[in-house]
């Protein structure tokens, strides 16, 4: 028996054991499975994320909250009495013109939507937005929100198709019947355009009617408006700037993540490969160097030590940070350009002095998706496009109401929105409506 474990104290695997590069192999491999087990559960809602689980990245969390807020204002202002105190509207001189195109749709969303919308304002916020509610069925009796007493107690203005031509009428109704979306959504798109022409607002937002908004939003709205601006003037001041921006075709308050993963233009993913074999070699460079500078490090530092460090702790890290996903890593923030990328036409803010134009293309083109026109319009004029981040309202719709196959109404789906906390969003709100800009906006409304 003494022997036997004589004999086993002289094999190799003792020494191994003893060995450091084996307890770094070890430590290396229980730190890696600890952030694989934090990055499934931190990041899983992120759809270009190697963690990514849509079992539940679609249940509704904020916006069902929301949801329950909007109806229960829809719900109180639909059952008052004719000779109740009336609701807070707009004032003479709106800021935002916000147009609601809705259409008859197996499910109603236009109350939660339009309740998400109101929940929350400040009376000045609410003076300084026109509510404009379009019902673009050619027959609004069919839609369940037509003749609603909410509709007219809360909206500055409610439209359908009365102010336009027989023959224009019929030919809707034509593009109704044979299901032809692609004109008929560019017609119903420039008709709320125009109808916000009508009113002195200096912003129109066009939102569609299957949207849940976040509290704070105008607020969220008038801050990003208000750095653009400030971001334009500077550049304005500066005449030795030759890269001045063009102009601004729209701020986007909805944009998804499904459209913004590693693509050929980033750097780190265009040369993944160097990034893993830079980073290896930058290691192994510095540890040598840290060995042969101090040798109290030999014990510790030996050359297999620092293999298993540049060769596979390193770039297993590495490789767990690509998983993640590219939004999850950099999330944005704040206004943030979005010339490429930006999906779809849930909640799109567009200066005054940008729509003629803009109507003038829509009538040219006449048909197609509204959403592809409107960016191959900025791309040939050079517009520049914004988008608020993080996003101001969700798209709930997964069902769409023109025939648009499920997978892609799916992944039009804002998914880190349902991460938002109501008392977080609520504080936010109260700071930014005493912020210096927020104010400056608002109390021209007095």
């Amino acid at each position: 028996m003494r022997a036997l474990q004589t004999a086993l104290k002289s094999l190799p695997v003792r020494k191994l054991r003893r060995s450091s590069a084996i307890n770094v192999l070890l430590a290396s491999v229980l730190l890696w499975l600890i952030a694989y087990a934090y990055c499934r559960v931190r990041f899983w809602r992120d759809p270009h994320s190697a963690f990514f689980n849509d079992r539940h990245v679609y249940e509704w969390r904020y916006s069902l909250y929301r949801e329950h807020q909007g109806r229960r204002l829809i719900t109180t202002h639909n059952t008052l009495s004719d000779n109740s105190p009336t609701y807070t509207k707009a004032g003479s001189d709106p800021l935002v013109c916000a147009s609601f195109l809705t259409v008859r749709r197996d499910e109603d969303y236009l109350e939660a939507s339009v309740g998400s919308l109101l929940e929350g304002l400040d009376p000045l916020e609410r003076r300084a937005l026109f509510l404009n509610i379009i019902f673009v069925d050619t027959d609004p009796t069919l839609h369940p929100g037509w003749g609603q007493k909410w509709v007219h107690r809360l909206a500055d203005h409610v439209g359908s198709y009365r102010n336009i031509s027989i023959e224009q009428f019929r030919h809707l109704q034509e593009l109704e019947k044979a299901r032809n979306f692609y004109e008929k959504g560019v017609f119903d798109y420039i008709h709320a355009l125009e109808a916000c022409m009508t009113t002195n607002a200096r912003y129109f937002a066009m939102f569609e009617d299957d949207i849940i908004l976040a509290d704070g939003w105008m607020a969220q709205t008038l801050k990003g408006l208000s750095d653009i601006a400030r971001e334009r003037q500077t550049q304005q001041g500066n005449n030795n700037n030759n890269n001045n921006k063009n102009p601004w075709l729209y701020l986007r308050l909805f944009f998804t993540e499904t459209a913004l993963s590693w693509t050929s233009s980033d750097f780190a993913y265009r040369n993944m490969g160097w990034v893993f074999v830079g980073a290896s070699s930058l290691l192994l460079a510095a540890l040598l160097t840290i060995r042969r500078s101090y040798p109290i490090t030999h014990t510790y530092l030996d050359n297999p030590t620092i293999g298993v460090l540049s060769c596979i702790s390193l770039p297993a890290l590495i490789a767990l940070i690509y998983m993640v996903g590219k939004y999850s890593l950099m999330p944005l923030s704040g206004v943030v350009e979005m010339n490429a990328h930006g999906c779809c036409t849930q909640g799109l803010i567009f200066p005054r002095d940008q729509v003629d134009a803009l109507i003038a293309h829509l009538t040219e083109v006449k048909a197609g998706q509204t959403d592809s026109i409107i960016e191959e319009y900025a791309d040939a004029t050079r517009l520049t496009r914004y988008a608020l981040a993080p996003q101001q309202l969700q798209h709930v719709g997964l069902k769409s109401s023109r025939d648009n196959l499920e997978i892609n109404t799916r992944s039009t789906w804002a998914f880190w929105f349902e991460e938002n906390k109501p008392e977080v969003l609520r504080r936010e709100h109260e700071a930014l409506l005493r912020d210096g800009d927020v104010r400056r906006f608002l109390d021209e409304q007095r």
